[in-house]
Order: C-alpha cells, then sequence, then structure tokens
C-alpha cells in the first residue's frame, strides 16, 4: 500500500508540474485562435466559439514579423558562434595552463557578470554612439556575445577539466602545438558541453529585450523581442496577435531542443558534476 500510495503522489505530482509548465504555451494557442471581439467578450471563453487562424495570417503578412525573424536569427547566431570561440579558448586556457592570477581571474569573469543590466546601460549608450555602433546590428552581436560568456567559460571550464590530460600528451608527443591539440583533439571529444553553452547562448541572445530596446531605434532592425512588443499599442493590447507572434517565436526554440536535446542533457551534467 505504501509503494501505490507513493506512486499515485509521484504521478500526480508529475501532473501538476506538466500543468504548470504547459498550461501557458497551452493558452498562448487558445488565444492566437480567438478574434479581439471574443476575447474582450464576458464572461471569458475557454475554448474558441469561432475558431480562427487570421492572427497568423495578420501577423505574418500585414506586419514586418518575418524581418523581424531574420534580425533576430542573424544576430542571435552570429552572437552565438562568438561567444561559443571565447568562451571555449578561455575555458581551455584556464583549465589546462597556469599563470598567475588564474583563480582571482577566473572569478572576476563571474563577478563581472553579477552586476545588473540597468547599472551599464548609460556608460554602454555613450560608448556605441561614439564608436558608430549605435542602432546597428553589428553592435548587438557584440553585446550579445558577452551576455552569456560567465556561465559559458565555467561550464567549459569543468567540462575541460574533466577531460584527460594523457589525450593532450599523447598529441604534444606527435608534434601539435596547444592549438592544434586544441582544435583536433580537444574539441571533437567536447561537443555535448559545446552544444550545451550553444543552446544557453542563443536562448539568451533570441529572447533578450533590454539592449535591443536602447539600442535599436529604427523599425527594421527591431528584433523578435521588440515586434511583440508592438502589439500593445496606447489603443489596446491585440492579444490574438501577439498569442500567434509568439507561437511563431517559440517554433525555432522548440527545434533546438529536439535536435540537441540528449547533447545539452550530457553537456549540462558533464559540465556541473566531473568540473
Amino acid at each position: 500500500m505504501k509503494s501505490k500510495l507513493l506512486s499515485v503522489l509521484r504521478v500526480l505530482g508529475i501532473i501538476v508540474v506538466l500543468f504548470v509548465a504547459l498550461f501557458p504555451l497551452a493558452w498562448m494557442v487558445i488565444t492566437s485562435c480567438k478574434s479581439m471581439t471574443e476575447l474582450l467578450k464576458i464572461p471569458v471563453t475557454i475554448l474558441p466559439e469561432n475558431f480562427t487562424l487570421n492572427s497568423y495570417y495578420e501577423v505574418w503578412v500585414q506586419k514586418p514579423f518575418p524581418r523581424y525573424i531574420w534580425n533576430s536569427l542573424k544576430i542571435s547566431v552570429v552572437a552565438t558562434l562568438l561567444g561559443m570561440i571565447v568562451s571555449s579558448l578561455a575555458a581551455y586556457g584556464f583549465a589546462k595552463f597556469r599563470f598567475p592570477f588564474k583563480k582571482g581571474l577566473l572569478m572576476f569573469v563571474l563577478v563581472a557578470q553579477m552586476f545588473p543590466g540597468t547599472s551599464v546601460i548609460i556608460p554602454l549608450f555613450s560608448t556605441y554612439k561614439s564608436y558608430g555602433l549605435y542602432d546597428s546590428h553589428f553592435g548587438l552581436m557584440l553585446l550579445y556575445a558577452t551576455i552569456s560568456l560567465a556561465f559559458s567559460i565555467w561550464m567549459m571550464y569543468g567540462y575541460f577539466r574533466s577531460v584527460p590530460s594523457e589525450l593532450e600528451e599523447a598529441a604534444r608527443i606527435d608534434g601539435c602545438s596547444a592549438l592544434k591539440t586544441f582544435v583536433n583533439v580537444i574539441l571533437p571529444i567536447s561537443k555535448p558541453g559545446i552544444a550545451a553553452v550553444g543552446v544557453y547562448a542563443f536562448m539568451c541572445s533570441w529572447n533578450e529585450y533590454l539592449y535591443s530596446l536602447i539600442l535599436l531605434t529604427t523599425e527594421s532592425k527591431y528584433t523578435i523581442s521588440l515586434g511583440l512588443s508592438s502589439f500593445i499599442t496606447e489603443f489596446g493590447t491585440y492579444w490574438n496577435q501577439m498569442g500567434a507572434a509568439s507561437i511563431i517565436v517559440t517554433i525555432p526554440t522548440l527545434l533546438i531542443f529536439i535536435l540537441l536535446g540528449k547533447n545539452l542533457i550530457a553537456g549540462l551534467t558533464a559540465g556541473a558534476v566531473k568540473g
């Protein structure tokens, strides 16, 4: 009886967690399939009385949302690649080389990321204005590459520390330099960690709102986060269009998790435990 009771409680707990996790997504789908008239109707209806996909058409055809998606995709991919390159090289240096103040520098990387983003908005705005990076995608690429840098460095640091030193020693005996050893030996066996870092960095860039709001002014350069906020106007909020746009925006991240799910779990586990 005790084991059966525990099994029932475990199933109920899983159901509650799934409900909490999936209810916002389900409500977003339901909202996107309603008209604005039905959304403002009292009493509120759970399921749409008149099922419609007009909001998807309005978002995709009548508004420049495909351009917003392309802007975010371009910025996020470049920022992710830059962040992965920098974090991998830095983490490998911290994990495999000895140099003065190594522990202090490693802690500084973490502490530097603890300050809230709002504390650097003014100096960042002045710097970007001075160097011509304001209202440009290139400026956002450089900035987004640093958002997840601390987490990426620490995670890859733990992963590289778990790589046996014998592999590097064998490569050195064969005449490989440190860089060649890193590229030809360390990186191929570190794919799970790299995948985890890449997914996290992409998500940070894809969902970022504050910096894009401050540093972008041209509508054609907007990212998806700014595009979503455009559905909130002084005349009201277009909830059905926002729901449809949110569903469209969610698709790329779902595809990434489906394709890289196993590598992501393996990378997070290795970087968190073995390090």
